[in-house]
């Protein structure tokens, strides 16, 4: 099916250039690439946008460094959304209308990915959603696209993990009610960890909490209720603020089992805040800047250092990776068609090219893993890519790589967990 997708696309771009074109434009300076995004850099969205904001501008710099694509600059425009809907609403129609830009990247949470992606889909603009992991958000539309692994990827993993890596059979679990992603995983991470054990009860305890809380002592209090039937505490904070907060209070009433925290918690902000409190825990996630599994993964930790001078995080390295997917298409689509063939392209059919090469390219190489995404036809959740998922620990007050999951290790399992959900 692959193949016959990329026959299909080298056909959709010969017709494209065969119908579409107004006439071949010759420049002596070539027109630059203009591309955007949305990373908050304040808000409940700040910590992680500030991050991906950091990734996303290393991998045009390094792209211009190197000459442009193709001799043609890459030009980058930020616009901080304040984690704020309407902010949000307002900066994509601003790069998609006003800045005309190719393409966008940038979204920390899905709950903001329902302001941008609406309008980039409705201006024909390919947006990718950063880090944001609930595998519905391309369902928006054909241009929605995650750089991201879904959270039936990560909640099934983490169970499988916690299971047979760890040998936990029951744990009471933690999650944000308020938030679709913590919402989505828990139940994911749910019926998988009962999947994987064969037992109904294996989850003990649940609890919920709303976005913005700071006390979690009634949560807490039932859970340690139950702190001798249970093996773990497993949590799912939408944002990293959360996790420190409510271990240190989980440790301070007594609860001493060891704490597993998904990829909402992967910062260093988690250890500095939390101290002792998360020692130990472990955390599913996205990339480890201490262990990277590719030797792409290792050349951008190094290009990251040389930037920044500090060890990138998943957050980091999914900012990256969100730009190398656009930059990657550009240049594929360039060195197909030829400058003139672009030049000559309107910015709808410049959008559309870009759309159907992150669709139907068979696999993008300049991102810290090798990322490529299913047919849309036959695959459950389209526009979401198959991914490993990265397992860290908590030691000695750093963020340590621990393991790692290939998605083969457990996609066997997907459909009897996803029937379970109701998802399927």
């Amino acid at each position: 099916m692959r193949i016959w997708n990329f026959k299909t696309f080298t056909v959709i771009l010969a017709l494209l250039l065969c119908f579409g074109t107004l006439g071949v434009v010759f420049a002596q300076e070539k027109e630059p690439l203009l591309v955007g995004s949305i990373w908050d850099q304040v808000g409940f969205g700040g910590q992680i946008g500030q991050a991906c904001y950091r990734g996303s501008q290393l991998a045009v710099d390094l792209v211009n460094e190197a000459g442009g694509i193709f001799g043609r600059k890459v030009e980058y425009i930020n616009i901080d959304g304040q984690s704020e809907l309407d902010v949000i609403s307002g900066a994509a129609k601003r790069l998609a209308e006003e800045r005309k830009v190719l393409a966008a990247v940038g979204s920390e949470d899905d709950s903001l990915t329902s302001a941008s992606g609406p309008v980039f889909q409705a201006n024909g603009t390919v947006f990718l959603t950063g880090p944001a992991t609930t595998p519905t958000q391309p369902e928006i539309g054909e241009y929605i696209f995650m750089p991201a692994y879904g959270d039936h990827f990560q909640g099934t993993a983490a169970a499988k993990f916690c299971y047979e890596e760890l040998g936990w059979k029951k744990v009471a679990i933690l999650y944000d009610s308020a938030s679709a992603y913590s919402t989505y995983l828990s139940k994911a991470f749910r019926e998988a960890f009962k999947y994987y054990n064969n037992d109904p009860s294996a989850i003990v305890q649940a609890e919920s909490y709303m976005t913005g809380d700071m006390t979690f002592t009634a949560q807490l209090t039932r859970i340690r209720g139950v702190q001798d039937k249970i093996d773990a505490l497993v949590t799912f904070p939408p944002e990293p603020q959360d996790a420190p907060v409510y271990s240190k209070q989980a440790r301070n009433l007594g609860i001493t089992v060891p704490l597993f925290l998904t990829d909402g918690g992967d910062d260093i902000s988690v250890v500095e805040v939390g101290g002792q409190a998360v020692e130990g825990a472990y955390i599913s996630t996205q990339f480890a800047g201490d262990s990277p599994t590719t030797e792409k993964g290792k050349q951008f930790v190094s290009d990251y250092i040389a930037k920044y001078n500090e060890e990138p995080g998943c957050f980091e390295a999914v900012g990256y990776d969100s730009m190398k997917l656009v930059l990657e298409s550009l240049e594929a689509i360039i060195g197909m068609v030829g400058d003139k063939a672009w030049d000559s392209m309107s910015l709808a059919q410049k959008r559309t090219a870009i759309r159907n090469t992150l669709q139907l390219w068979p696999v993008f190489r300049t991102t810290t893993v090798p990322i490529s995404y299913p047919d849309p036809e036959t695959a459950i959740y389209p526009r979401v890519p198959n991914k490993p998922v990265i397992f860290k620990v908590i030691k000695n007050g750093e963020l340590r790589y621990f393991t790692h999951m290939e998605p083969e290790e457990f996609a066997a399992d997907l459909p009897a967990i996803l029937k379970a959900m109701g998802e399927i």
